[in-house]
């Protein structure tokens, strides 16, 4: 590849990786995705090269290529161990509560370097790439049975008509979130929250989130 480069060793942050035991093998590795990610937010996919993280990392590039055969699978693998902290939906008693405090959290996340990886990533061709697709699939499936859990107490406690769906209830709650990261740049607050939280408690008692969707007014 044309980013096989020599470079200086440096040193760099990263986001948040899941760190595995193993001597000093597995802390290159740390270091290395740590230096994948924070290269990627501060010069984009389009700038995102081997040699790049290699000296942020303080590596030899060679070390890199010996594990990870271009730029791509190694931000591929990068991604795949990056964990942003999952949020825990909360039990208040109330669904509007419960739905601000998860919205609270999950803005709590994406407004620090989860949130930078995700609008690099994501407003950048990287997205494309199938393995990105996998990966974000895989981070989704993942979280979404968690906040499923508002929705289905609140079906439990008549809150809200049964059936419900909680995946589509909860894609209404974070969505204006995830515009304003990704698209509009507006604040990330608790203002946003009580917002996103109020009008998605009143969607699904009104039934909004039931397969064919409200009843028709009489």
């Amino acid at each position: 590849m044309s980013d096989r480069e020599g470079g200086q060793p440096g040193t760099g942050e990263g986001g948040e990786i899941r760190r595995r035991s193993g001597g000093r093998s597995a802390r290159v590795q740390a270091e290395v995705f740590a230096a994948v990610l924070a290269e990627l937010v501060e010069v984009g996919y389009a700038g995102l090269t081997v040699p790049g993280v290699a000296r942020r990392a303080g590596v030899h590039k060679t070390t890199i290529y010996r594990r990870w055969e271009d730029r791509d699978s190694l931000l591929v693998a990068a991604l795949a161990a990056f964990t942003a902290v999952p949020v825990e939906p909360q039990d208040t008693g109330s669904l509007e509560r419960d739905l601000r405090r998860y919205a609270e959290g999950v803005i709590g996340v994406v407004a620090g370097p989860s949130g930078r990886v995700l609008r690099a990533l994501f407003t950048s061709d990287a997205g494309a790439l199938d393995g990105v697709s996998a990966v974000r699939e895989q981070i989704f499936a993942s979280r979404r049975p968690l906040s499923a859990a508002i929705i289905e107490r609140a079906v439990g406690r008549g809150d809200v008509p049964a059936g419900t769906d909680p995946y589509d209830t909860i894609d209404y709650l974070v969505a204006p979130i995830y515009f304003r990261l990704l698209l509009s740049g507006g604040a990330l607050d608790d203002a946003l929250a009580g917002q996103a939280a109020a009008a998605t408690a009143a969607a699904a008692r009104a039934g909004a989130f039931r397969p064919g969707g409200p009843a028709p007014e009489s």
